[in-house]
């Protein structure tokens, strides 16, 4: 079982409590907000079916607003996929960070309202969520000892890591800028500023 598929049965078994409140539409702009009442929610897979729905629901849709702290990386890709899909243009109202990135840069035309911030870092995994995935996959993938399993997860980031960068590339943003966003830890959160974004391309006006 890969990462992906087991992180989406992890969904379908316990789906978050974020809901649909997080998305409205606005004429042809629909807002994202994971920050709902001063609580912050992760980006979910929930939030990907609510996205693809909405926007298939509204053709007119041409815009999307973001603000959120991030959440699931992989759940983020894919909503990433649909900006993408639907040729929309993104921008950031307050704060996009960690994986809410991911979702920016899918957009054609990304811009920043004024006071935002863009917050990059280091992609993470939980300790509880290892040791899940660990107990839920080893006979699956045939790990006799964790030092395989190890073993594994070595392989696996420098992968996950390449895709980062991949995507990067295919958006535009300089490779200079997208190995500086591997440096900051996800307890120590880098916020560029506006002109560094734009250099780098990752704010196109």
């Amino acid at each position: 079982m890969s990462k992906l598929n087991f992180i989406v049965m992890l969904f379908l078994l316990f789906p978050s409590s974020s809901l649909a409140q997080n998305f409205s539409v606005k004429g042809n702009t629909l807002d994202y907000n994971s920050i709902v009442d001063g609580v912050s929610f992760d980006i979910s897979w929930e939030d990907v079916e609510e996205l693809k729905s909405t926007l298939l629901k509204n053709p007119k849709i041409s815009k999307l607003n973001l603000t959120s702290k991030g959440g699931d990386l992989y759940a983020s890709r894919e909503m990433a996929n649909l900006v993408i899909d639907f040729e929309l243009d993104t921008n950031v109202i307050e704060e996009c960070s960690s994986a809410c990135v991911f979702v920016f840069l899918g957009g054609n035309r990304r811009t920043m309202q004024r006071g935002s911030k863009l917050g990059f870092h280091q992609t993470t995994w939980k300790a509880s969520n290892i040791e899940a995935y660990y107990n839920a996959t080893k006979e699956d993938e045939g790990w006799e000892s964790v030092f395989d399993f190890a073993s594994w997860i070595v392989d696996d980031t420098q992968k996950e890591v390449l895709i980062d960068f991949e995507y990067y590339l295919e958006r535009n943003v300089s490779g200079k800028f997208a190995i500086k966003t591997l440096q900051a830890t996800s307890d120590d959160m880098w916020h560029p500023r506006r002109k560094e974004l734009e250099d780098a391309g990752v704010i196109v006006e």
